[in-house]
């Protein structure tokens, strides 16, 4: 009686600060979670339904793309589809109706459920490629993604009509994908954007690079993680493209995302396969293996050939492989695979720990690089990483180097955030649990002082000093960092990372810091690079 008071009693954000914290301390009910949350929202998807006569609110709709988000997060992706395929044609029955704010909010709303059908064609796509290789979809599930394609087209063709703006730009393009239909059956809804790339100029020298496999590669990636999904916002095609030009124009021509990044890979193929100056650009993507599978040539060249489909091009400058399952070592195999794979141009990993790198490379598979978390607050690299990936010729990519954004200027001062509250990003709960085990939010903002003494003496941003403490350790190649493309705009504060470095002053500013922090810990407790994801 007692549990069931505080449960109906409890706040809504109170329970789920709750569930986040039993799952986070109890991995192990995981499994049943999921499975009481795909009974409860199989139950409720007829009447998440809204009829076609109705005039339903944006709170009502909202109602409906929750339970649909909720199918998404416990692996009910194509039943998802109906409920997405119900908002889609409400839009287009709406949108015509409305005017002023409410359409604005209206549209503010559309955009995020076109996130969401993106992240549904995702999974749709991550689960044909499960066991042996690509399956074909069955005619069920076949059906499902043709009527969500069918009422997008028919929604652009109202909306043309009616000459409003068409929200679903993604969406169309990622169900088409799914369905492969040629592009000419496409509606061309995109001619703004092959405007706008052709008239793009040719990119800025990059100010700093490295070198790899024989190419000079800038030091700063733009990663493309947050196009996974909406919870980062979401953005049209026509303004991510923009954002796209806008950082080669600056220099910053390599861009890193994964199968699993929502449509970043056809929305970046896309761009790239009409800029002009395409052999300027450096496109790095992930084969990541979450599921057990049989590894077989054809199973890895069939990911391959996904990968190249999505980004129009018959070659990939970097494949990064991703394996979860270490006890299994099959990934030797995948490895050999993708290395004598004509059309990847380099092989790198993706949060392998040293001791799985070392048997990589021991088992004579050549692997260029390594993407792992590193940072200020995240310093596991430098106990054992580090020297192994120098003796054998590795750079590691960093991601999580500005930890969700917490290493920046408008942190210092403040209080300890609210990590539930409802702004609160993906990356900002992960990396703050990460500033919890480093050593609490006191230290942090001792830090963030430090590092505000040693911006300004440079001239530059908090941001850009935790950049250059990470890219001036000699394995390092590159850092990572987070674009929000369509979203927010932080190229020229990325030039500031480069062309200079900390001096010895700096370095021992911080390191005071750092000796007072659990880093070593940390890395003892959670374990070597990537133990966090498995």
């Amino acid at each position: 009686m007692m549990t069931d008071t505080i449960i109906a009693n409890l706040p809504a954000d109170g329970l789920r600060v709750v569930m986040r914290s039993l799952l986070v301390l109890f991995p192990e009910i995981t499994h049943a979670f999921e499975c009481e949350t795909k009974k409860y929202v199989e139950q409720r998807v007829m009447s998440s339904l809204i009829g076609k006569d109705t005039m339903p609110s944006v709170p009502d709709l909202e109602k409906t793309q929750q339970i649909a988000r909720s199918m998404l997060g416990c692996g009910l992706s194509f039943e998802s589809l109906q409920l997405f395929q119900n908002l889609v044609s409400q839009a287009a029955i709406l949108i015509p109706r409305m005017n002023g704010s409410r359409l604005g909010e209206l549209y503010t709303f559309l955009m995020s459920v076109d996130g969401d059908i993106v992240q549904a064609m995702t999974a749709v796509q991550k689960s044909l490629f499960i066991d042996t290789g690509a399956r074909a979809m069955n005619n069920g599930e076949r059906s499902l993604v043709e009527t969500l394609h069918q009422s997008l087209t028919s929604c652009f063709s109202t909306l043309k009509t009616s000459k409003r703006d068409y929200p679903f730009g993604r969406s169309l393009v990622s169900t088409a994908g799914i369905l492969g239909l040629p592009r000419p059956a496409l509606p061309d809804a995109y001619q703004d954007l092959v405007d706008q790339i052709s008239l793009t100029p040719s990119p800025l020298q990059a100010r700093e690079t490295f070198q790899l496999n024989g190419r000079k590669i800038p030091r700063i990636f733009s990663g493309l993680w947050q196009m996974s999904s909406p919870a980062w916002g979401a953005a049209s095609s026509s303004k991510i493209v923009e954002q796209f030009s806008t950082h080669v124009r600056q220099g910053f021509t390599a861009f890193d995302m994964a199968d699993h990044y929502g449509d970043a890979e056809i929305i970046f193929g896309r761009f790239s396969s009409l800029y002009p100056h395409r052999d300027a650009i450096f496109t790095a993507t992930k084969y990541c293996v979450f599921h057990p599978m049989v590894v077989s040539r054809e199973a890895v060249q069939a990911n391959v050939t996904e990968r190249c489909r999505r980004l129009q091009s018959e070659k990939i400058d970097l494949l990064q492989f991703h394996w979860q399952f270490y006890e299994n070592p099959d990934y030797l195999d995948a490895l050999r695979f993708l290395v004598e794979d004509d059309r990847v141009g380099t092989v790198g990993l993706c949060n392998f720990d040293t001791k799985h790198l070392l048997k990589v490379v021991e088992s004579g598979i050549k692997v260029d690089t390594n993407q792992v978390q590193f940072s200020l607050v995240d310093s596991r690299p430098v106990f054992e990483m580090g020297s192994a990936c120098e003796k054998h010729n590795i750079k590691l990519l960093t991601y999580g180097t500005l930890c969700g954004g917490f290493l920046a200027d408008k942190w210092l001062g403040k209080t300890e955030p609210d990590i539930y509250d409802g702004s609160t990003t993906p990356s900002q709960r992960k990396y703050f649990e990460m500033i919890r085990s480093w050593g609490g939010w006191n230290l942090f903002q001792e830090l963030l002082t430090a590092l505000h003494i040693i911006a300004t003496k440079h001239q530059v941003a908090i941001s850009n000093v935790a950049t250059r403490w990470v890219l001036d350790f000699p394995y390092v190649g590159a850092v990572i960092v987070g674009a929000r493309m369509g979203i927010s705009e932080h190229t020229d504060e990325n030039l500031s990372s480069f062309g200079w470095s900390l001096d010895q002053s700096d370095r021992d500013m911080i390191e005071e810091i750092l000796m007072r922090s659990r880093r070593l810990e940390i890395f003892q407790k959670v374990g070597d690079c990537g133990a966090e994801y498995r």
